[in-house]
């Protein structure tokens, strides 16, 4: 399989990574601490450091999966770090992962520490949505059938995410990409796909993730003023809700940029063509 970028998308599930929790969700340095635990004890601010990097060096992903691993060694049940190891071993799988096998083992390991996490605190959204978001992961490295399959369980899922929160930014993110990808048989729908990343922008304008698939979903719509708008604030954004995400995703924004003119040169053409003709 080859690398795939930060947004992303297969035929039938889809998501949206959530390359974008702001450092401040984890606890300070040592709160994570149990009873007996030695001061040397690595904590999840030490791991959120080094992932703060992996635009520049992805093996920041390896040595953040390691802390964070030794963490749970000594707390097993800390959920802030349980939830942080499945984003970490999401973001591995479409950063770093580059055959079948690895996408598969990566993103159940990232599916089997949420699920932990959902067990130990099924009311916070956070755990819900790195479940879901790995296991459709899980079912788009499988195959298109098990994507098909999951889709039921992912759609209960992001239920339960905006029931728990109804303004949980990556559930509406994540509910927005979902009506995008999907065939209209199946409930796919630009429109409300709209609503959902509008309202998510709404709370956090600077998620560059969520403003690509909504410059996507306008592109889509043909309407190729608002989604040059939507690409020229995210490469523009002067505080990125995740520098290094919108470090990547700004160069996926150039390039849909890019392609957008070319389309409206074409139009432009034609339209003088048909004018010249008559």
């Amino acid at each position: 399989m080859a690398n795939k970028p930060l947004i992303l998308f297969s035929l039938t599930l889809v998501l949206i990574v959530a390359l974008f929790i702001p450092a401040n969700s984890f606890p300070e340095p040592g709160s994570t601490a149990g009873p007996g635990q030695s001061e040397k004890t690595p904590t999840l601010e030490e791991a959120w450091e080094v992932l703060s990097d992996y635009h520049r060096n992805t093996d920041c992903i390896d040595r953040s999966i390691e802390i964070t691993e030794q963490i749970l060694r000594k707390d097993p049940d800390n959920v802030d770090a349980l939830l942080f190891l499945s984003r970490l071993w999401l973001t591995y799988g479409y950063v770093k992962a580059r055959t079948r096998d690895e996408y598969i083992r990566v993103f159940e390991n990232g599916k089997n520490a949420a699920e932990k996490a959902v067990k130990l605190a099924p009311d916070n959204p956070d755990a819900h949505f790195f479940y879901v978001a790995n296991l459709a992961s899980l079912g788009d490295a499988k195959g298109l059938f098990n994507s098909l399959f999951m889709l039921p369980e992912v759609r209960r899922e992001l239920e339960t995410i905006l029931e728990l929160d109804p303004n949980h930014v990556k559930g509406l993110a994540m509910t927005g990409a979902l009506y995008y990808y999907l065939p209209g048989i199946l409930g796919g729908d630009l429109h409300i796909s709209e609503i959902y990343l509008r309202r998510a922008l709404g709370i956090d304008p600077h998620i560059s993730s969520v403003r690509l698939y909504m410059a996507m979903n306008l592109r889509k719509q043909e309407k190729y003023d608002e989604a040059i708008v939507e690409l020229r604030e995210l490469i523009n954004d002067k505080n990125p809700s995740f520098y290094p995400d919108w470090y990547v995703n700004r160069q996926y924004a150039a390039r849909m940029l890019g392609r957008i003119y070319r389309i409206k040169k074409k139009e432009t053409a034609k339209k003088a063509d048909s004018q010249g003709v008559n």
